[in-house]
């Protein structure tokens, strides 16, 4: 399966939510799917910095990283 998703070649089927240069979010308008799981996603949210932080909002908080060989994910 193809996971290179460029965000330029479907950015017509989405609506940009916010992008304050560290992240961009956007919303699946068309049903795009998703690279991964070949599902309908309802956002999508890039991430341009190495490390970035979720607050709480309507689940658990959590942090990243991306690492040279995976991404950790640091639930709290």
């Amino acid at each position: 399966m193809e996971t290179d998703f460029d965000v330029h070649d479907h950015r017509h089927r989405m609506k940009l939510l916010r992008d304050d240069g560290a992240t961009a979010a956007y919303d699946n308008r068309t049903q795009l799917q998703c690279p991964v799981c070949s599902n309908p996603f309802d956002r999508l949210l890039l991430i341009k910095t190495e490390t970035i932080s979720f607050p709480k909002n309507d689940g658990i908080p959590f942090c990243l990283v991306h690492r040279d060989d995976d991404i950790a994910l640091f639930r709290h």
